[in-house]
């Protein structure tokens, strides 16, 4: 029976964390750039379980031991593109990353709102420099400018800077705070640059709602297997070895 609670209770576990992975999915739901996450779980190695009788007896058969989460996956789809009309406003279509430098180190974005700090630096929402292919910032005057696909930016008629951008093994990347990622570069980005236009984020309300009732339910059943596992046993205790 105690066997029986703590496989429900890695059940309980499970799914606390599922929860939490679509809780931050829905709440990023708008954040420009932002890719949806998802929980992924495996059970633990089964026990196969062999009768004490007779020899020659069949096997009672295998016994899993509940779940365990292995991990979170950032799911790194393409987003919808929207156009904004902001000069500074860039997407990306294809894989790669724009790389800025933070006061933590490099690190990766697909959120292209940019703007230009009082030092004329391409710089990201949270005053990161956003970086050019010769690894500094890219500095540039007030005024239109024009962004190639190749992640040129053309001001005046003069090359200004290159956008760096950067592919990752999607096995290393990591979700940080302010819509940042960690990971190691790997192979050579494909991506192209579109100027007007933002990505959006690839969460879809709808499936993120349908799967937090699923993990509710799931969570429930839980909860009662673990509370009549709990009832069987103080039963036990209580009545099974009491004198007659």
């Amino acid at each position: 029976m105690i066997r029986g609670i703590y496989i429900a209770a890695s059940g309980l576990l499970a799914e606390s964390a599922r929860q939490d992975v679509i809780a931050n999915n829905l709440a990023n739901a708008t954040t420009t750039g932002f890719k949806r996450s998802e929980s992924v779980a495996s059970p633990f190695q089964e026990m196969l379980l062999k009768s004490q009788g007779m020899p020659g007896t069949a096997d009672v058969g295998p016994l899993t031991m509940g779940a365990q989460v292995e991990g979170i996956s950032m799911i790194d789809s393409q987003g919808a593109l929207r156009f904004t009309g902001n000069t500074l406003d860039m997407a990306l279509v294809g894989d790669g990353h724009f790389t800025v430098d933070t006061p933590a180190g490099r690190r990766y974005t697909r959120d292209g709102s940019f703007g230009l700090d009082t030092a004329g630096r391409l710089v990201t929402k949270d005053g990161n420099a956003v970086l050019g292919d010769n690894g500094r910032p890219i500095t540039l005057d007030r005024g239109e400018l024009k962004v190639g696909i190749d992640g040129s930016i053309t001001q005046g008629g003069v090359v200004r800077g290159r956008l760096m951008l950067t592919a990752l093994d999607p096995a290393s990347i990591q979700q940080m705070s302010q819509n940042l990622l960690t990971g190691t570069p790997k192979g050579a980005p494909t991506a192209e640059v579109r100027q007007n236009h933002l990505e959006s984020s690839t969460v879809n309300v709808v499936t993120e709602m349908v799967d937090l009732i699923r993990v509710m339910r799931s969570f429930e059943s839980n909860q009662k297997a673990v509370q009549s596992h709990d009832e069987a046993l103080q039963a036990s205790i209580s009545k099974v070895g009491a004198v007659g």
